[in-house]
């Protein structure tokens, strides 16, 4: 499956754009009329002019991609380039290419770019595009982003032609837009649109809102599009006999449900490789599982429903559930639409099956049959607290998926001694454990050791900056939960003077939280990775030597909690640091909680480690 590629030609151009470093050129016109035929055909009409600002303008739309598939034609295209002079150069054919492309992890696909490519010229010159393309929409909806990185002198958007009983919505702040509706039509126009310039850890819909969703054929319901999905699956192929007769055979030596769950999610996760064959309507509709069994691979869709008809065959029911794979984005449950979602996960009844920690929503638990590390107990942070649409029939509805940051943890441990020239000598193990844990998987399956110790050793320079390394070893660990390991030798010069004396130091150790002046003015929500971070220092000190003096801090509230303590056993100088973040999107409302949280996790990273020395 991927992200749907009904939108306007014009929305995905500019959405490309804001993908790229921000640009200065000035969008002096943009016109998008979306035609809604009675035949259910839509055309797409785009107008865009825009004035080149500065030198590094033409790098940024030098090139601009106009979006086709087997359900999208090219009708007609224009595109000039006006130099200031006035001179107006028209692109001709030879500069107009047909671009196939795909996607990571695709054999093949049918979406291919307009690419047309504009002469060099110099600032000041004002690009033109018109062009009109043909859709056969597979879902009577569509949206067009109104947002820009760039500032736009005039905007206007309109739908029409979609009758009398339709709907439409504006997703995001209509500050600057002026609408009027009318039956079965909406105009959207603006003038002087400030350029956006989301900031950091902004969701990725930031640079892009306002979105105008619209939709035709009546007022569509989740259930609604739970009915299309099911439409498609009705064409494929089920229950074949071979499929029946591996799941007999996988489920054989499994004494519960639960144990036949993981035996066949296993095999459709890691004996399934990931390929995806993307073909028109291919695009959302799987291939039928038995094919997709014996040739071994296929995309999301391909391998949730292999899953799906293995479980029932094995007496577990289950359900394809559509999905956004995102960490920072989220659909609109507002307006029931199937270009929302870009990923298939498998929905299973989750009474006398599921285990405490699962990820159980409303009676049901979710697997990911794509993700190879993934298990009955972990599921990828990107379909975490994410609504999804689980199909099954009258029944389908939106469930939202639960978030799991108690799996996410990350746990740097150091143990030092104290040398007599006052540098630390000793070991470092690195714990990664979720996300962060799978991903280390998939480098060290990938890389070289060579490559894959340069990296580690990166990582550790981070962590531990000016540190000496040495015997750098890495381990893939865990079982449920996707871990990793590294551990190293290390040596710290300068960590305490020489003698050990000494009425404070400070210990290389950064904060885990951004800094707080990103919520100066903000009105965007805060994007940030829930989990656990846990640092532990044990330092042996060396006679004589001035003690800590005994510290310990503590601030928690509804998104987290953060801990730390200096204490001294023996002649062991011991420091905890914990910081537990228990949400990943945090509204405006709840900044002051955050800040709390932060401020306390960035001032400990800073503080000195006071001592108190020996008389004398």
């Amino acid at each position: 499956m991927r992200k749907a590629w009904s939108w306007s030609a014009a929305s995905l151009a500019l959405g490309l754009a804001l993908s790229g470093p921000v640009p200065a050129a000035t969008i002096l016109e943009r016109s998008v009329e979306i035609d809604i035929r009675p035949d259910g055909s839509v055309l797409e009409r785009e107008r865009l002019a825009v004035r080149l600002d500065t030198p590094a303008d033409y790098s940024a739309w030098s090139s601009y991609p106009i979006f086709l598939d087997q359900n999208r034609t090219l009708e007609e295209l224009s595109a000039s380039a006006t130099s200031p002079e006035g001179k107006v150069v028209k692109v001709g054919r030879k500069d107009q290419d047909t671009v196939d492309f795909t996607s990571e992890g695709e054999l093949h696909s049918s979406r291919q770019a307009k690419v047309v490519s504009f002469p060099v010229v110099p600032p000041g010159s004002v690009l033109r595009v018109d062009s009109t393309v043909r859709e056969e929409p597979y879902f009577p909806a569509g949206a067009i982003f109104l947002g820009s990185s760039n500032p736009v002198e005039k905007l206007r958007v309109e739908v029409r032609g979609a009758g009398a009983d339709w709907r439409w919505r504006i997703d995001g702040s209509r500050d600057g837009l002026t609408v009027q509706e009318s039956p079965g039509s909406v105009v959207i126009t603006a003038a002087n649109l400030p350029r956006r310039e989301p900031p950091d850890l902004a969701p990725a819909e930031a640079g892009v809102h306002p979105v105008l969703r619209y939709g035709w054929r009546g007022a569509a319901t989740w259930q609604d599009v739970g009915r299309w999905y099911e439409g498609l699956l009705r064409d494929v192929p089920r229950a074949a006999e071979p499929v029946r007769r591996r799941a007999r055979e996988l489920a054989a030596s499994a004494p519960s449900s639960r144990d036949r769950l993981a035996a066949l999610l296993a095999f459709a996760a890691k004996q399934v490789r990931y390929v995806a064959v993307e073909v028109g309507i291919g695009g959302y509709r799987p291939a039928p599982p038995e094919k997709v069994m014996e040739r071994r691979w296929g995309d999301c869709k391909d391998k949730a429903l292999l899953l799906i008809d293995l479980l029932r065959e094995a007496g577990v029911e289950a359900y394809p559930a559509l999905i956004l794979l995102a960490e920072d984005e989220r659909i609109d449950p507002e307006f029931p639409s199937h270009d929302q979602f870009n990923h298939l996960i498998v929905a299973v009844a989750a009474d006398g099956l599921a285990a405490p920690g699962d990820p159980v929503s409303e009676g049901l638990l979710f697997v990911d049959p794509t993700d190879e590390t993934g298990s009955i107990s972990w599921l990828h942070p990107g379909v975490q607290d994410q609504y999804a649409l689980v199909v099954r029939g009258d029944r389908s509805g939106l469930v939202r998926t639960p978030l799991r940051p108690a799996l996410e943890e990350t746990s740097l441990q150091v143990e030092l001694k104290i040398e007599p020239d006052g540098s630390g000598r000793g070991g470092v193990r690195l714990d990664l454990e979720g996300d962060l844990g799978s991903s280390f998987q998939r480098l060290a399956a990938a890389s070289r050791p060579e490559e894959m110790e340069q990296g580690v050793r990166g990582v550790l320079g981070r962590l531990l900056p000016g540190a000496a390394l040495s015997q750098v070893r890495w381990a893939q660990a865990g079982s449920d939960v996707p871990a990793f390991t590294i551990s190293a030798q290390i040596q710290l010069p300068g960590l305490l003077p020489a003698g050990g004396l000494a009425s404070s130091f400070s210990l290389p150790s950064g904060a885990n939280t951004p800094s707080t002046g990103l919520l100066q003015d903000r009105t965007e929500p805060l994007v940030l990775t829930p989990g656990t971070s846990l640092v532990s220092w044990r330092i042996t000190l060396p006679d004589g030597a001035c003690v800590p003096k005994p510290d310990e801090q503590t601030v928690e509230n509804d998104l987290g909690a953060f801990r730390q303590t200096v204490t001294l056993d023996g002649k062991v100088l011991k420091l905890e640091r914990s910081l537990d973040l228990r949400q990943r999107w945090i509204d405006p409302s709840r900044f002051a909680a955050f800040k709390e949280l932060a401020l306390a996790d960035q001032r400990s990273a800073k503080r000195r480690i006071r001592l108190e020395c020996p008389a004398g």
